[in-house]
Order: C-alpha cells, then sequence, then structure tokens
C-alpha cells in the first residue's frame, strides 16, 4: 500500500511470501529495496523515532524559536538487497521539520522527504503488516502442535 502516490513523489510498503519490500520514487529515480521481518521491526523503531523527534524540534522552533541548521541522523537499517537510512530536516520559517527516507544500493541513492504525520501513518501500516505475520506464525505453530497431540494419542491408543 501506498502512503503517497504522486507523479514526481512515491512511497509505499507491501508484503508477500514473508518479505517487506518498500517502493521509492523520488526525484532520483524509483527502486525497491526488500527486507526481511527482523529488519522490518528495526526500520519500524527507527520511523517512529524520527516522528517523535521531527515533532519535537517543530515544538522547540514554533514555541521557543530554537532553530537546528544540521541534517539529524536516526539510523539505518540493512535489507536484503539495499539499506534504508532515516533521518530529519531542521524546521525553519518556509516549512515543518521533515523525515529523510534514503534508499541506498551499490550504484544508486534515492530520497525523498516526508512529513512527520505521513511516516507515522507508514509505520503503523507496518505494525499492521507485522502483526499479521506474527498471527500467521502462530497459527502455523498451533495447528502443527494440534497435528502432534493428535498423533500421540492416536499412538497412545
Amino acid at each position: 500500500m501506498y502512503v503517497v502516490n504522486n507523479p514526481y513523489k512515491r512511497f509505499g510498503v507491501f508484503f508477500e511470501n514473508g518479505i517487506f519490500t518498500y517502493d521509492m520514487k523520488g526525484k532520483e529515480g524509483e527502486d525497491k529495496i526488500r527486507m526481511n521481518f527482523e529488519s522490518t521491526a528495526l526500520l519500524k523503531i527507527l520511523l517512529d523515532r524520527s516522528v517523535v523527534e521531527a515533532e519535537k524540534i517543530n515544538m522547540d522552533y514554533k514555541v521557543y524559536g530554537i532553530k537546528r541548521d544540521k541534517i539529524i541522523d536516526i539510523g539505518t537499517v540493512f535489507g536484503i538487497d539495499g539499506r534504508i537510512s532515516i533521518g530529519i530536516l531542521p524546521a525553519d520559517e518556509e516549512r515543518v521539520a521533515c523525515v529523510l527516507i534514503g534508499f541506498h544500493k551499490e550504484d544508486k541513492d534515492i530520497s525523498i522527504v516526508l512529513k512527520p504525520k505521513k511516516v507515522a501513518m507508514l509505520s503503523t501500516l507496518i505494525m499492521k503488516y507485522l502483526i499479521e505475520n506474527i498471527e500467521n506464525e502462530l497459527n502455523k505453530r498451533l495447528e502443527v502442535s494440534k497435528d502432534q497431540n493428535i498423533s500421540s494419542i492416536k499412538d497412545t491408543y
């Protein structure tokens, strides 16, 4: 599902066969990065942190007049075929603090800037996919456990 889907800018996450696929289109081009369950869980945590930090920067600027002039690095998560990095662009007179998400592969780097609310929506979508994956795994294990219990009962009699 896409969180942003414009002709010039696109970002979405999809889940299929146990793999998360992140799809991005920015000024530099478009690309996809695949991640496993554990890497996606870490990415979700970093996205949450970026939203909180961006909103704190916005409040500091609006309420206290504190202006930051450097990009804040939140972190990087390595996927199957590349890495995703997250940073925060500071607020100023013209714009609020936003989250910078970059895709990095061997020969290609692309990035997109999203407002904190869009990143929060993306994080929620990722959480939905993570929960569905956990539920599916638990159901599979319960089915195997039931089958084993039934087999052991049949063997007993």
